[in-house]
């Protein structure tokens, strides 16, 4: 096979050293998934895309957090190089993401959920920070986004506007909040109800681990809350109550997220389906007043 269709299927060579037949794609955003029959029984063979540090860190993480008691999926076998290519093979979580017939009520239980999560995974020893992530900090004080807006300031002049506004106005607002000297947590990274599994009213899986990083703990409202989803914040609110610091922190963290997300696209000469500055644009009661001039809202 080439190497651009072993992406979309696994090849012989790993089947059979798997033993498993596949039943469909599941697809993936990062690594990619295939449902397979492996044992008498229905897995995930997942074929990775990062590093090996990156694919460590994970496969650490989830078998550490399947000791806390929750429904995750740690590695049955691998990581392995097949062909080239990390694979590993996965238990299959049964059940169906929440239901959103009613939003507002499914945000306000993700968001309580995520407050008992987190209070599990502060228990966690021996997890620093995942490779190539950053908290927003470090990406706020980063003299490399000012070279990289100025550099793209002709050719991108709208999008560089844009993000340096949003630049300046989040470090404005981190300012006196001494964030190198808190405290983090590893967080889940993607705590969307298209990665929850339910069976029975019960929590069945947590999917989704490929951006578990170490951060501050509401570093998991950034695509929770993405700016819009307020009930998220304050279902959490309600059992881990937020102090001052991190409602002001909150915008501006997700904001250097994006900021981030377009510049890395400006260093590679590439250029985003426009979701980045329609995500940084979105305005939400909890941001306070941050009204981008002449934006029509």
């Amino acid at each position: 096979m080439s190497d651009h269709s072993s992406i979309h299927f696994p090849s012989e060579e790993v089947l059979e050293h798997f033993g498993s037949q596949v039943i469909t794609s599941l697809g993936g955003r990062i690594n990619q998934h295939w449902l397979v029959k492996c044992r008498g029984e229905s897995l995930v063979l997942r074929l990775w895309s990062k590093d090996a540090d990156d694919i460590e860190y994970e496969v650490r993480l989830l078998k550490s957090i399947a000791a806390l008691g929750y429904p995750v999926a740690p590695v049955i076998e691998g990581p392995i190089v097949l062909g080239g290519k990390v694979w590993s093979l996965f238990p299959y979580l049964q059940g169906d993401p929440p239901s959103i017939d009613d939003p507002i009520a499914e945000q306000r239980a993700r968001g309580r959920l995520l407050a008992q999560f987190h209070a599990d995974l502060s228990k966690l020893d021996g997890f620093g920070q995942r490779k190539h992530w950053r908290r927003c900090e470090e990406i706020l004080d980063d003299p490399t986004i000012d070279r990289l807006l100025t550099e793209n300031e002709r050719e991108r002049s709208d999008e560089v506007r844009i993000l340096r506004w949003h630049l300046n106005r989040a470090r404005e607002r981190v300012k006196g909040l001494q964030l190198r000297n808190k405290s983090g947590i590893v967080i889940h990274g993607d705590f969307t109800p298209w990665n929850l599994r339910f069976q029975e009213g019960k929590l069945s899986g947590i999917l989704d681990f490929e951006l578990a990083h170490w951060d501050h703990r509401i570093g998991d409202f950034a695509l929770s809350w993405r700016g819009k989803y307020d009930e998220v914040v304050y279902g959490y609110h309600e059992v881990s109550p937020l102090d001052p610091e991190e409602w002001e922190l909150l915008t501006p963290l997700w904001w250097a997220g994006l900021i981030e997300s377009a510049c890395k696209h400006m260093a590679e000469g590439t250029q985003d389906d426009g979701w980045i500055i329609k995500k940084l644009m979105q305005r939400s009661p909890l941001m306070g007043k941050t009204f981008y001039p002449g934006y029509p809202y």
